[in-house]
């Protein structure tokens, strides 16, 4: 697939035609599968993400822009959702629950990919992201809170990405049936969670899980982290 050089264009000028066009073209390309394609065929494969950000210089401002005009926080390259779903069966993991799931812009490869693996697949959304509600919605995401949601559903293990600033997540993990919570977003929570949750659970960055993504404030500050009770 090659690059859609349209994407790096026109983005940081403060024309009004030019911003709609980037406006555009970030719709056409971050978008929601269509009918009849496979589980990934959205998503950008790893090799063009990485030709787009480097016809960038700011690279930060740019997925910033992205974000903005799609309502997606967290862009996965092609090749994540199924590195994500080998990392989940590595762990045993039976049921995955994703929380802010937004428009289900990783939620629609997810859910796919999770059923041929035999992993119980829920995704929820409380429906007050930045994102524009003229934006179609993936129909797999369901409304719902995950603190409550996660009581019900029972989960092995809990996705967040991009949780809401200052939001400590502490509480999911008093929930019996929760292993693993995992969060993408920035190291040490950054814009992204509350800080104090890296500094009171137990947590570890997961190198293999940073790999074939990037969140909107840019591939440097990014980190996938996972926390886990203790045994």
């Amino acid at each position: 697939m090659p690059a859609p050089r349209e994407l790096t264009q026109f983005w940081s000028t403060s024309g009004f035609a030019d911003k709609r066009r980037f406006e555009e073209t970030a719709r056409r390309w971050i978008r929601l599968p269509e009918a009849g394609e496979g589980p990934l065929d959205h998503l950008l494969p790893e090799a063009v993400w990485q030709e787009l950000l480097a016809e960038v210089d700011d690279q930060a401002g740019w997925l910033m822009a992205l974000s903005a005009a799609t309502g997606v926080y967290f862009f996965p390259s092609r090749e994540w959702p199924p590195l994500f779903i080998r990392y989940l069966r590595l762990l045993k993991v039976r049921r995955l629950l994703e929380a802010g799931a937004g428009r289900g812009y990783l939620s629609a490869a997810l859910a796919p990919l999770a059923e041929a693996a035999g992993i119980k697949f829920k995704a929820v959304d409380k429906g007050e992201g930045e994102f524009q509600h003229s934006l179609p919605v993936y129909a797999g995401v369901e409304p719902g809170n995950v603190f409550a949601v996660v009581h019900e559903f029972q989960p092995d293990a809990v996705l967040y990405a991009w949780p809401p600033p200052g939001q400590t997540l502490a509480s999911l993990l008093q929930s019996r049936s929760l292993r693993y919570l995992i969060v993408i977003g920035e190291k040490d929570g950054g814009a992204a969670g509350a800080r104090e949750d890296w500094r009171i659970l137990n947590h570890k960055p997961s190198f293999a899980l940073n790999c074939c993504g990037r969140g909107r404030t840019g591939p440097e500050p990014h980190q996938v982290t996972v926390f886990y009770r203790p045994r």
